[in-house]
């Protein structure tokens, strides 16, 4: 058995040297041709120490994508948390994420290499409304404590919920509501998702 990886010299753990290195190949050389082997060498670990953490290919650029994407949402909470009520918030997560609804470097990855894509996302969309869930859980709990949202709500529960509904809205176009219209979406929830979350 391999001893563990050691941090590098600023801290960081072998698992986001592993996570870095397969965004740099991903960004370099695209899904067909980063491998495991050549995320190992890039992030100085072992291929042995490389598998502990991710147990094959599709899993560990999963995993990489999903990060960027957390990081989007990092970056966005700022703009989300402008909007005036839930709904929104809501509305202006949707929009946001209409312009790069996988986070920018999945999106790339998805027009230049489609069906390498497919085999990925898979297991990105498996993690991302659990992953996610998160951000969510955040909104609703300041909306239970102003008020806004009902006392008692299942926070959890109802955080996977706007999840689904916001990956929903992002890409399954309709005709009741304008997804790329705030206004739009957000007369939409007041209507529809609203009800269920207000006292």
């Amino acid at each position: 058995m391999s001893a563990p990886a050691p941090p590098d010299s600023d801290g960081r753990s072998a698992r986001d040297r592993i996570l870095d290195a397969a965004e740099s190949c991903l960004r370099r050389d695209g899904i067909r041709r980063t491998t495991a082997a050549g995320v190992a060498a890039e992030a100085g670990v072992s291929r042995a120490w490389l598998y502990r953490h991710f147990p094959d290919k599709a899993t560990l650029l999963s995993a990489a994508l999903i990060r960027r994407d957390q990081a989007f949402w990092v970056d966005a909470q700022q703009r989300v948390d402008a909007a005036d009520g839930f709904a929104a918030r809501v509305a202006a997560a949707v929009v946001l994420a209409r312009a790069a609804p996988l986070g920018p470097l999945a999106t790339e990855l998805r027009e230049s290499e489609p069906e390498a894509f497919g085999a990925v996302i898979g297991t990105f969309v498996d993690d991302i409304v659990p992953g996610l869930s998160w951000f969510w859980r955040a909104q609703l709990e300041a909306g239970v404590a102003t008020g806004e949202l009902r006392a008692g709500l299942d926070v959890q529960g109802a955080a996977e919920w706007v999840m689904r509904i916001v990956v929903s809205l992002v890409s399954v176009p309709g005709q009741a509501v304008d997804i790329d219209d705030a206004g739009s979406i957000s007369d939409y929830l007041e209507a529809f998702l609203m009800p269920a979350l207000r006292a």
